[in-house]
């Protein structure tokens, strides 16, 4: 197919055609490995969280340390998340913090 030192029109297009099908077959490789390794990993962690709240319920004082610390970590999480939010919307609008009022967050 290439025994002289240019490329016709068809011999390129034909080059083409093959790098960019072995691209996007990489690519759609890469993005089922992703899934189906995320879904994986989703059934694994959802296994170790069953398995601490049911020894957690077995003693009443580790349940109420338990259900406080994740009530903490939860109003923590919150924290976080509207601290973002106000920086995202900050910088969004150019302006400092203080010009400006946030009135409600709904989460969609």
């Amino acid at each position: 197919m290439w025994s002289s030192d240019t490329m016709t029109l068809s011999e390129s297009i034909i080059t083409f055609l093959i790098g960019f099908s072995i691209v996007f077959a990489a690519l759609i490789s890469l993005a089922l490995f992703i899934i189906i390794s995320s879904k994986v990993i989703n059934l694994l962690v959802k296994e170790e969280e069953v398995a601490p709240k049911a020894v957690a319920n077995v003693s009443n004082t580790s349940a109420n340390a338990a259900s406080a610390k994740v009530v903490a970590e939860k109003d923590n999480q919150e924290a976080e998340n509207l601290a973002v939010i106000i920086s995202a919307i900050s910088e969004e609008l150019r302006e400092p913090v203080e010009k400006f009022t946030i009135v409600s967050v709904t989460e969609i």
